[in-house]
C-alpha cells in the first residue's frame, strides 16, 4: 500500500516556474533575498545528503522535493515535502516510525489567502505562518509539546484537533508519492536506524 500526499488546492498558486534564491545586492539590506524564475527545459532527479531529492519538470508543479531526513528519537524519523519554490505551494511534514514501518502526514499550503494561524505563543504572540507553512509552525509550536515525542499516533492525534492544520492522514507504507512523485521514508530509516528499515 502506497500513502497519497495531496495535490495543492485551488488557488495556491501552482508555479510555472522553478525559482533560485538570489541575495539582492546594492540596494537592498544586507541579507535579503528574492525569488527570480528560471525556465526548466528538461526533467531532472537531483539527490542530495540525507535523504535530500528534487524533481524538476517541464510541467505543472515543476518543482518537487524532500529535505534532509531529521532524527526525532525513539525509532522516529521526521522529513518534509514541498511541491513548489520558495513561498508557495505546499508542504507537508511526515513523522515515520522505522520499526512499525507507519507514520503520520500533516501540512498545506504556503502562504494561502485565509490560512487560519497558529495559537499565540507563551507571551501571546501569535507568528503568522507567512513562509513558515503549517509543517514548520507544527515543528516549531506543537512537536515540543507532544508528550513522550513525536510518535506518529500523537501527531496525527495533535493535527487532528489543532483548526489552523486541515490536511493530515496515515502514512501505511514507507513509500509516499507526492504529484506522481516517488519518495522513500526508509532512506532516513537506513542513516539513521539501519537494523529497522523495511
Amino acid at each position: 500500500m502506497r500513502a497519497e500526499m495531496r495535490k495543492p488546492q485551488p488557488g495556491t498558486g501552482a508555479m510555472r516556474a522553478i525559482f533560485t534564491m538570489l541575495a539582492l545586492a546594492g540596494t537592498a539590506p544586507a541579507g535579503a533575498l528574492a525569488c527570480t524564475p528560471i525556465a526548466v527545459t528538461k526533467p531532472s532527479v537531483t539527490y542530495g545528503e540525507q535523504c535530500m531529492i528534487s524533481y524538476t519538470d517541464t510541467k505543472s508543479p515543476q518543482y518537487v522535493s524532500s529535505y534532509a531526513v531529521v532524527d526525532v528519537g525513539g525509532g522516529i524519523i521526521r522529513q518534509q515535502f514541498h511541491n513548489g519554490v520558495c513561498d508557495s505551494g505546499e508542504r507537508i511534514v511526515a513523522y515515520f516510525d522505522c520499526a512499525a514501518g507507519t507514520g503520520a502526514w500533516l501540512g498545506g499550503p504556503i502562504n494561502a489567502p485565509g490560512l487560519p494561524q497558529p495559537p499565540p505563543d507563551a507571551t501571546g504572540y501569535v507568528a503568522p505562518i507567512l513562509g513558515e507553512g503549517v509543517d514548520g509552525a507544527f515543528i516549531s509550536k506543537e512537536e515540543p509539546r507532544l508528550a513522550g515525542g513525536p510518535h506518529p499516533e500523537a501527531v496525527l492525534a495533535r493535527a487532528q484537533r489543532l483548526p489552523w492544520v486541515t490536511q493530515f492522514g496515515r502514512i501505511e507504507s514507507a513509500r509516499l508519492t507526492m504529484d506522481g512523485k516517488r519518495f522513500d521514508l526508509n532512506c532516513g530509516c537506513k542513516l539513521f536506524y539501519p537494523d529497522s528499515a523495511n
